[in-house]
């Protein structure tokens, strides 16, 4: 969808800038549509929605269905750009209700731009038949410079709809009298749709003919469709390929800062790059949250501008009504019923909207319960069975007693999970318990160190800071005993300032042993950001593992 944008951005250049000096009176600008454009042009988009509303409301009330169509075709502009596609629409259909006499030269040139725009939001809601419809519509009002980049939008929509034939023919169309620029998004296109219709073809040599004349315009925008189509065609048969490009793609994104095409290389990535998804996906959820939130933002926030403004037209109605004393009486009333009627079918518009958001965030805390009700199954009954069966393993002459007594104290804590009970420890001798749990991980085959671990070194942690650190040392200790085959492993603690620092480290397989990088990691990484500690794994050692934790005291 990406390679689309900068035809997009074209015909809404050529289209929907307008210039006081061209047009006398009729769609001349307001003083709001002035403020509209400057605000535009400086990328302040809520400002100018906000203004092309307005100057909309202006030419209402003298009747200039022109400037009502151009402030609304910004308007959709805005929205389409900020992720409003729904919204976008509704302001271009709005707009062409204004732009019936195709006679008129002025109306004609704002036709390309409106249909466009319906084109383009309809294409990346997934609309793809909606899409040809509306380029179609604007093929006949469209200026001849510009017709190749309506036929290679075309061809992308039949692409995506699967009609691979009708979508080389378009491409091949859009290649007469193409720039530059449009000749190597054609080329991509149109390698693209060959290879889907025809396996056995080699789009290989067309995407990097089309990459060298983007790199040549130094187009970093459309580099991205040449890198995304370079490394889909070698996903499958080169992982190498397919994850250099797949990177260069992230690079190019970010630079560029396109969080759309940043979210489509992370995913290649994670798919191509296993060793390494955790990373990758963890920035993937930032980013795509990110996004998200800003178009949830952008959509509410348009339609709050809308419903606004409605409610003040309703006002100015009715207080136009009751000082009037002529004869325009009725007519300024029926605008009144009108504007409540509006008023009222925007409140309902966005009181559906809230109630779908708050639902959403209700599922959302839903996800959140179930993932901390599973970490603390996990963290009590999982680690906790494991440590009595080390504990049982390595001394054999603990009493039957004893053991009973650990199960039943598992046995109470999985119990109090479903009442969100704490396991905060509040106890004075809390480095005997960590010295305890060192030492059930002994035995003859794998021998445990401890330094640096006494009473004055946890002297002012709170509770909560002891459970944590007494789970991640559990954690780390059962991995090391299911995956590393260690016969010596060594716990260091310290004080530094106002910081607690823990090195962890033993003689295992290392690295290698990725199962640890599952589970056992995120809840090691969890636990210690939760502490506003930081967490450092030594990749460089040649066998073993190296941990370095701290987190501060208070």
């Amino acid at each position: 969808m990406n390679k689309l944008i900068l035809a997009f951005l074209l015909l809404t250049l050529l289209n929907c800038s307008k210039k006081s000096n061209t047009v006398k009176n009729f769609g001349k600008d307001n003083e709001s549509y002035a403020k509209a454009r400057i605000c535009r042009d400086a990328g302040v988009l809520d400002s100018a929605f906000i203004y092309y509303n307005a100057a909309k409301s202006k030419y209402k009330e003298t009747k200039d269905s022109l400037g009502i169509a151009q402030s609304l075709i910004n308007m959709a502009h805005i929205q389409t750009n900020s992720g409003d596609y729904y919204g976008g629409i509704e302001s271009s259909l709005e707009a062409d209700s204004f732009l019936k006499n195709i006679k008129n030269q002025k109306i004609r040139q704002n036709l390309p731009g409106n249909y466009n725009n319906i084109a383009m939001a309809s294409a990346f809601l997934g609309n793809f038949e909606d899409a040809v419809k509306y380029y179609e519509k604007a093929l006949p009002y469209t200026s001849k410079q510009d017709l190749p980049v309506i036929f290679n939008n075309i061809g992308d929509a039949y692409s995506e709809l699967g009609d691979y034939q009708k979508a080389m023919n378009m491409f091949r169309r859009s290649l007469e009298g193409s720039d530059s620029e449009n000749m190597a998004r054609v080329i991509n296109n149109l390698a693209i749709a060959e290879y889907k219709f025809d396996p056995t073809y080699n789009p290989v040599p067309a995407y990097h003919k089309a990459m060298k004349i983007r790199l040549g315009l130094n187009d970093q925008h459309a580099l991205n469709s040449s890198y995304s189509a370079i490394s889909n065609y070698y996903t499958g048969k080169n992982k190498d390929s397919a994850l250099f490009y797949s990177k260069k793609m992230l690079s190019a994104a970010t630079l560029i800062n396109n969080p759309d095409d940043q979210l489509k290389a992370l995913r290649k990535i994670i798919n191509i790059d296993e060793d390494n998804s955790s990373l990758y996906f963890k920035k993937f959820i930032s980013i795509n949250d990110s996004v998200n939130n800003a178009r949830f933002k952008a959509k509410n926030q348009f339609a709050l501008i809308k419903t606004n403004m409605a409610e003040s037209e309703a006002k100015n109605a009715e207080l136009a009504l009751q000082n009037s004393e002529n004869k325009n009486e009725k007519r300024y009333a029926q605008i009144g019923v009108l504007a409540l009627v509006i008023t009222l079918i925007a409140g309902i518009f966005y009181y559906f909207k809230r109630k779908k958001l708050q639902q959403q965030e209700k599922e959302i805390e839903v996800k959140k319960t179930e993932i901390k009700y599973s970490k603390k199954v996990h963290d009590v009954v999982a680690n906790g069975i494991y440590q009595i069966m080390t504990k049982i393993e390595n001394h054999q002459d603990i009493s039957r007693n004893e053991t009973l007594d650990d199960l039943e104290d598992v046995y109470k804590k999985s119990r109090n999970i479903s009442y969100d009970s704490s396991d905060d420890i509040n106890d004075d001798n809390f480095f005997e318990k960590i010295s305890k749990l060192v030492s059930y991980f002994k035995n003859e085959n794998t021998e445990t160190y401890l330094a640096g671990n006494d009473a004055e070194l946890w002297k002012n942690t709170a509770p909560s800071t002891r459970s944590e650190i007494y789970q991640i040392l559990r954690e780390m200790l059962v991995n090391m005993k299911k995956h590393s085959r260690a016969d010596r492993v060594i716990l260091q603690f310290k004080k530094v300032e106002n910081n607690i620092e823990i090195s962890y480290s033993d003689n295992g397989i290392g690295i290698q042993n990725k199962s640890f990088f599952k589970k056992g990691l995120q809840n090691v990484v969890s636990r210690i950001e939760n502490l506003n500690g930081d967490i450092i794994f030594d990749t460089e050692t040649e066998k073993g593992l190296k941990i370095n934790l701290s987190f501060p005291i208070s």
